[in-house]
């Protein structure tokens, strides 16, 4: 009979060990496959997040700025934008551009400064950036030209406004004067990233650049890529920027100031770390389920070896039924983990409020994503790991001695 027959016999003839050890690797995939479709999630969305309020894909300023960014240097701009905008829509690979000024603000409510950031976005170009009409939880989008707003519904509470009403904020001037501002709220925000629906309200960016007497200057433009033209885009609008003669002005991939681009790079270290442990645990049960097996199997490993069975042939005889064990255990639990990822990923998992205070790019509402690549190597691994776990008890096997194993109780 051949040794895998016998393997898948022998499989059966302990129904519960054999259950105990595929449960084990089951659970250990299908956490580990739930584990790595959420991070995927999470990274999806922190780079949406980043790309539409943060960053962009690449992110436009002077180069002053960033230097002196805590201290709020709105002096430093991006001059004539405007023209600026157009070389960027005709340079190839560029999918959208987003020029945008910041408005840091503050109301004063009796004696409570209630900080906030204006956020002037162009109303015409803003929707080839990113879906706008996404955020409006109540009322409408403000109209370019006019003195509309539209507030987080968490700074719109605590500032005492709803649609309707009107709110003055005292802003600084690129000439680093004041300049108070009233706007008229037209619509409440729900951002997906609950620490903006505490701090910011959209703004048309013409009524920014007045506010802030920014004339034809902007903060910042964020730029988009097609699918096509990712590598090394801001250094090819860096190039574009010199041959412009922009030289005080540079273009910085996401990747380099984001926040949330460094969690990922944590998170991806942590979460490898949190896969083994979770293997090497099922490990375990399934070296202890091998050591019993061949404990209570020792006469037959005696007989097996008197009729002729040499050592590598019990061995690959006990690693077959481990490989058996450790493929439907693998199989089963990366299955488990891709029914619970399905309907969690149009369903999406709601933190709520605990990710309001939250300083990331990172939504209150998770969507896990498979990522095809990861979940085969889910199996891969957990089938390795089982089949590498065996491999001591079955050496042990291999080395026992026909007539002391004959002899065994």
């Amino acid at each position: 009979m051949r040794i895998s027959a016998i393997a898948f016999r022998n499989i059966f003839r302990n129904g519960r060990r054999s259950l105990l050890s595929v449960i084990a690797i089951a659970v250990a995939a299908m956490a580990i496959t739930f584990l790595f479709s959420l991070f995927e999630g999470i990274s999806a969305d922190i780079r949406t997040n980043a790309w539409n309020y943060e960053t962009g894909q690449v992110r436009i300023r002077h180069t002053e700025y960033d230097r002196y960014e805590y201290l709020n240097p709105v002096h430093y701009v991006v001059e004539d934008y405007q023209q600026l905008i157009t070389e960027l829509r005709d340079y190839p690979g560029i999918a959208a551009v987003s020029p945008r000024i910041r408005v840091p603000s503050v109301h004063f409510r009796g004696e409570r400064q209630i900080a906030a950031m204006g956020l002037g976005l162009d109303m015409t170009l803003e929707p080839e950036f990113q879906d706008l009409d996404s955020i409006v939880a109540a009322g409408r989008l403000p109209q370019p030209g006019s003195n509309e707003a539209i507030i987080g519904y968490r700074l719109a509470e605590e500032l005492g406004v709803g649609i309707g009403d009107i709110v003055t904020f005292l802003t600084q001037t690129r000439q680093r004067g004041t300049n108070a501002y009233t706007v008229d709220v037209v619509g409440l925000a729900n951002f997906p990233v609950g620490g903006l629906n505490q701090r910011v309200l959209v703004v048309p960016l013409d009524s920014a650049a007045r506010y802030m007497r920014m004339h034809d200057a902007a903060s910042e433009v964020l730029v988009k890529a097609e699918p096509s033209a990712q590598n090394d885009i801001a250094g090819r609008i860096d190039t574009l920027l010199g041959n412009l003669g922009r030289d005080e002005l540079g273009a910085v991939h996401w990747t380099e100031v984001s926040g949330g681009y460094e969690y990922i790079r944590m998170a991806n270290v942590v979460y490898r770390i949190i896969a083994a442990v979770f293997f090497l645990l099922a490990a375990t049960v399934v070296i202890s389920t091998t050591m019993m097996v061949i404990h209570e199997r020792t006469r037959e490993v005696g007989t097996l070896a008197a009729l002729g069975m040499h050592d590598k042939q019990l061995v690959r005889l006990f690693f077959t039924e481990a490989a058996y064990l450790g493929a439907f255990g693998a199989a089963l639990g990366v299955l488990i983990g891709i029914a619970i990822v399905i309907p969690l990923g149009t369903i999406g998992i709601d933190f709520g409020a605990a990710m309001d205070g939250v300083d990331m790019d990172m939504s209150s509402m998770l969507y896990p994503q498979l990522h095809w690549s990861s979940t085969i190597g889910v199996f891969v691994f957990s089938w390795v790991v089982t089949m590498a776990a065996t491999f001591p008890s079955t050496r042990r096997a291999a080395k026992l001695r026909p007539v002391e194993a004959l002899r065994a109780d």
